[in-house]
């Protein structure tokens, strides 16, 4: 297995090698000496380098589990990683390097909406293959994009009733300021009418924002019943310091995961968030996941629901071409819908209709210790709902 890594990636383990040069443009056949390319563009550095490192081992780990077998249809994956630095010209210059330069037969990664459109406007005039593995606010319709993260009917729709019901019915939001929080908290308000709670208010921040006083000041005036956090990466671990030293009563929804928590243990008790995965969902191939990823990763390493999102968009991908023979883009999507992986969240597959992924969609809850969150409710499998895209 070889990896290509440009920039210095100052992550543990994740040392690189160089790789030969195939060749290698659009066959339309598999064949067992090619390689196929698969460009990386992951935030190794910037404000989302706390999960950056977790999604590009997810995609190693997937990459050598193939490899180890068949490959994709006999040939090899090649990784070629780029870091996008978290910004809008490191996501572009580096897409058009991976398309134009390297010419990968497919590309994955980003996190954040602004990585995620800066790539897309590369990979649309380009009609190249992009797999997005993160949650977002939804709202992209392209025939080359395939959306494996939740968007909000999955993720938001499924929860707000039960939060209503079980944890109380006003919200406060508190978001970064771009479009992922202020578009899920318009989804947020609407099912919160829906289902008799009340948004009470919101607060948006710039990325570096480290103090949030006022917005807690705020907070404890209105005293609502659960605040809702959408302020991400570095950002979110001060945030939440904060609100701990606030010694602000009413629990937190936020966008914390496994891997984050570990960060702050003993601060993140409590809390809640809403993904399509956490390492306690209960099924074998979970199980399996977390024990081969902590056996090359080392023994404490968390994981979250972005890793898995990278983790099965290249097994999907993996599927869907050696079904179509071909690494051919329009050939690999037309196969991609008749395919289904065993995910550690459960089964996962594209929605022929709009290219998104229908996903699991699960609430749960810090442990008191801080170390781990806990599933305290499964909503099942939920189809991804686009009045925006109809392919």
């Amino acid at each position: 297995m070889q990896y290509s890594i440009t920039r210095r990636t100052m992550l543990k383990g994740s040392a690189a090698a160089a790789f030969a040069a195939t060749g290698l443009g659009a066959p339309g056949i598999l064949r067992a000496a090619d390689t196929v390319k698969v460009g990386l563009s992951i935030p190794i550095t910037g404000l989302q380098a706390i999960l950056g490192e977790t999604l590009l081992n997810c995609y190693r780990m997937a990459a050598d589990e193939l490899n180890a077998k068949d490959g994709i249809g006999g040939r090899k994956i090649e990784l070629i990683v780029e870091d996008n630095q978290t910004t809008t010209k490191g996501s572009i210059d580096k897409a058009r390097k991976l398309i134009g330069q390297d010419n990968v037969d497919v590309l994955m990664g980003n996190i954040i909406s602004v990585e995620r459109s800066a790539t897309l406007s590369v990979t649309r005039r380009a009609k190249k293959l992009f797999f997005y593995p993160t949650q977002f606010e939804g709202g992209e319709c392209d025939p080359y994009f395939v959306a494996m993260g939740a968007i909000p009917p999955q993720e938001v729709d499924p929860v707000v009733p039960w939060i209503v019901e079980n944890v109380g019915k006003s919200v406060y939001v508190l978001g970064s300021d771009y479009a992922w929080p202020r578009k899920m908290t318009e989804a947020i308000t609407a099912a919160l009418d829906k289902a008799g709670g009340k948004l009470v208010g919101a607060d948006f921040y710039p990325f570096g924002t480290q103090d949030f006083g006022p917005a807690f000041q705020k907070i404890k005036d209105v005293n609502p019943d659960l605040v809702w956090s959408m302020v991400v990466g570095n950002d979110g671990l001060a945030q939440l310091k904060q609100y701990r030293s606030f010694d602000i009563k009413p629990p937190m929804v936020g966008p914390s995961d496994d891997v984050m928590i570990q960060e702050t243990p003993e601060l993140a008790a409590g809390s809640y968030a809403a993904h399509s995965y956490f390492m306690a969902v209960d099924t074998p191939q979970n199980k399996r996941f977390i024990e081969s990823y902590r056996k090359l990763y080392g023994a404490e390493k968390m994981l979250n629901t972005i890793g898995e999102s990278g983790y099965n968009s290249l097994h999907l991908y993996a599927l869907a071409a050696t079904k179509a023979g071909s690494v051919e883009d329009a050939k690999v999507l037309k196969a991609l819908p008749t395919v289904e992986f065993e995910a550690p969240q459960g089964v996962v597959r594209v929605d022929a209709s709009n290219n998104h992924c229908v996903l699991h969609s699960f609430f749960a809850k810090v442990d008191a210790k801080g170390s781990q969150f806990e599933v305290v409710k499964s909503f099942g499998a939920i189809a991804p709902v686009t009045p925006y895209c109809k392919l």
